[in-house]
């Protein structure tokens, strides 16, 4: 129960700091940044705008607490996003890019809660005519 509180409050905290992103919206094709904007603003604002376009089917997503690592997968990912539909996180949020090819993105994103830090590493892989985000890897300081 102590791991669902903290992975539901990081998520949480997540959406709220996507405020810088809040007015992304993904097209049918979307672009590196779109789709990373848009899984940024669903954490850190709980707006699931274009979220399960920007997601692959595969995608993976990995939370880091101490020395256990939870893991889910797209709709489970999505049905905790959508528990926490609308939520604004009260975090700052800064990123940096850490990878960009022509058929991979890997972007740091890093969300100060004063206390703690959530940390993602988004990873956006080119596919068909568009990218998606196919693995993020969590972990907090």
């Amino acid at each position: 129960m102590k791991t669902l509180k903290a992975m539901m409050m990081g998520l949480a905290l997540l959406v709220f700091c996507g405020a810088a992103n809040a007015g992304i919206k993904v097209s049918h094709n979307p672009t590196k940044d779109e789709v990373v904007d848009t899984y940024v603003n669903a954490v850190t604002h709980g707006d699931l705008k274009g979220i399960d376009d920007a997601i692959d089917d595969e995608a993976q997503f990995n939370t880091k607490r101490g020395d256990h690592v939870n893991t889910l997968n797209k709709g489970q990912l999505i049905d905790d996003l959508k528990a926490n539909a609308g939520t604004k996180q009260d975090c700052k949020c800064t990123s940096t890019i850490v990878q960009d090819t022509d058929d991979a993105f890997v972007k740091k994103v890093e969300m100060n809660y004063g206390d703690f830090t959530r940390v993602d590493i988004i990873t956006a892989q080119h596919v068909g005519d568009g990218w998606k985000i196919t693995k993020v890897e969590t972990s907090y300081k």
